[in-house]
């Protein structure tokens, strides 16, 4: 029997030992803590060995305070780096000097730098941007926010305006309401721009606005006579038109009934009649009421011939 040694020496030649190649050791280069931060973040390159060295001491201190927290004795230490570092900073020239903001056009400027609440010449480094971004979400018109530190001293934000798809009225004031049913507080100048839009009406309107808006846009030539959409016993909803027919639509099976509707105007001209309301809640008949004028004149018997 072969030995394992003469195996391994059949497979890879003669089994003999291969030499060790010496290792290397390269030393590394020290670096300021300040160049280490900046090399890991590229932006941050062009900032020049002072802003690395504040970046780099920044670093440093919340190293520091982390031990520190572990020891027990943050609350003597915090103020006073935080005092130290913002004078560096300072010194440095990380202070803001703009704040821009892209994505606006319904939101008031005032509005989004006083929910901003930063003030030229503030320490660009200290800024709490989470509390800021929470203050401007809680703005009636933004749907979403970001901001951005661009360093040294300039302060980024973009903002998602929501999108009012209908006006609500409620209470006796209008309110305009976003694609997902939340209000939006807006004034007399922010309502005319949207005066176009359908008005509904109702306690709960607003949560089933958008499935009854997509509806209406299938049948247009329908969908743009509607003038209000009342919700009725926050179950379904009753359409005022522009001639005055109330449309009554089922709880269930609203956009079957609202397509009946549409195939009755196209090949009867049924909302061009004599009629005031058209009841499409029962899916196995229609009814419909005449006006006053149509019911008068049924009732006038035939003249009779003499």
């Amino acid at each position: 029997m072969r030995s394992l040694g003469g195996m391994v020496g059949g497979l890879f030649g003669q089994g003999k030992a291969p030499k060790r190649r010496k290792r290397r050791v390269m030393e590394a280069k020290p670096r300021p803590l300040g160049e280490a931060v900046a090399r890991g973040m590229p932006g941050l390159a062009q900032l020049g060995w002072r802003g690395r060295t504040v970046l780099g001491l920044a670093g440093a201190s919340v190293l520091v305070v982390g031990v520190l927290a572990l020891a027990g004795r943050l609350d003597d230490v915090k103020a006073d780096i935080g005092a130290r570092l913002s004078r560096l900073a300072r010194g440095e020239g990380f202070i803001v000097d703009s704040v821009t903001v892209s994505g606006r056009s319904v939101v008031k400027a005032g509005d989004v730098l006083a929910a901003l609440d930063i003030e030229r010449g503030d320490d660009i480094l200290s800024l709490d941007l989470g509390a800021a971004r929470e203050r401007l979400q809680s703005l009636s018109w933004v749907q979403s926010a970001s901001i951005e530190r661009r360093l040294p001293d300039s302060i980024h934000v973009t903002l998602v305006e929501r999108r009012p798809m209908a006006l609500w009225q409620t209470d006796g004031k209008m309110h305009l309401v976003d694609q997902n049913g939340i209000a939006i507080e807006g004034e007399g100048a922010q309502l005319a721009l949207y005066a176009k839009l359908p008005l509904i009406v109702g306690d709960d309107a607003p949560r089933y606005a958008a499935e009854l808006i997509d509806l209406l846009a299938r049948e247009p030539t329908i969908g743009k006579r509607v003038e209000a959409a009342i919700r009725v016993s926050k179950r379904r909803w009753n359409l005022k038109l522009d001639n005055g027919v109330e449309v009554r639509l089922p709880e269930e099976g609203m956009a079957e009934a609202f397509e009946r509707l549409a195939r009755l105007e196209r090949t009867d001209r049924l909302l061009s009649r004599d009629i005031t309301v058209v009841d499409l809640r029962q899916s196995d008949r229609l009814i419909v009421r005449l006006s006053d004028g149509a019911v008068q004149q049924m009732a006038v018997p035939p003249a009779k011939n003499t």
